[in-house]
């Protein structure tokens, strides 16, 4: 339990329990300010546990780099980010296996299962800034991942600013989240592969100074007919690109996903 008489300093790859033994729950009270201090610094919830991270509107939790105090609008991949793995289906696995399982990137633990509805707790007036640490050219970590999580997750009020690589990816699951805010990042803004199925509903994004995509979502590169296939729903999102004819799609969608988008606008985007 982290309570706000406290800051923290995370200290390389933390995780929250092992995957699905040992399990834990990680309490984060309104206002606590978590740095990181290089890119091997990261926060993982393994499968079985949980974070509950209890901002507040007045007070957010902040999850940021130890260099905040001098970052400016090119600041980005000071440190890893935020990784929940769950027991939620996933796709790509040989048809017939019993739990189609998978392990994340930058050696972030194993995830996927079959409880649609496993919870990982709640992210509540979250932001992440400054993250996304650069480990390879194609092993980059994102601001959130939601890898396998169920929508027994609450994902509400989170903001996602100047990460290196996507600003939340989805691998598989269900989870839903309301109220997300999108700046800056580097790559993709919303990624999602592997099968998700959740929700998002009242979604901004701004791209600025650099950047690929709004949403770049696939069902499974590999395989594009994987069950479960991609389908989210999102519903009522403002996309805003960098507006001066450069930078990628509003929206690519490809590889087998499919998609139910509505009440949603998409400006300024460089390839349509």
């Amino acid at each position: 339990h982290l309570t706000s008489n406290f800051n923290y300093v995370l200290s390389g790859a933390v995780f929250v329990g092992g995957d699905n033994i040992n399990s834990a729950e990680l309490t984060i009270d309104a206002g606590i300010t978590m740095f990181g201090e290089s890119g091997k610094d990261l926060l993982v919830i393994s499968r079985g546990s949980k974070i509950h991270v209890n901002g507040s509107k007045e007070a957010p939790v902040i999850m940021t780099s130890a260099n905040d105090a001098t970052a400016d609008a090119f600041t980005r991949g000071q440190w890893g980010g935020l990784i929940l793995n769950g027991n939620a289906p996933i796709n790509g696995c040989t048809v017939g296996t019993a739990t189609c399982q998978a392990s994340g990137e930058g050696s972030s633990g194993q995830f996927g299962g079959n409880n649609p509805a496993d919870s990982s707790g709640n992210l509540n007036y979250l932001v992440i800034k400054y993250a996304g640490f650069l480990i390879t050219a194609e092993n980059e970590l994102n601001g959130i991942a939601f890898q396998g999580v169920g929508n027994g997750t609450l994902v509400d009020y989170v903001q996602v600013h100047n990460n290196a690589d996507d600003g939340v990816e989805f691998f598989g699951g269900t989870v839903n989240a309301k109220h997300l805010v999108l700046t800056g990042n580097d790559d993709d803004n919303t990624d999602w592969t592997q099968g998700w199925t959740g929700k998002l509903q009242f979604v901004v994004v701004q791209q600025t100074n650099t950047g690929d995509n709004g949403i770049e979502a696939d069902n499974n590169s590999k395989a594009r007919d994987s069950l479960p296939r991609a389908k989210p729903v999102i519903t009522n999102a403002t996309y805003i690109g960098r507006g001066n004819g450069s930078g990628g799609y509003g929206a690519l969608l490809r590889e087998g996903t499919g998609a139910n988008i509505s009440n949603s606008v998409f400006i300024g985007w460089g390839k349509g």
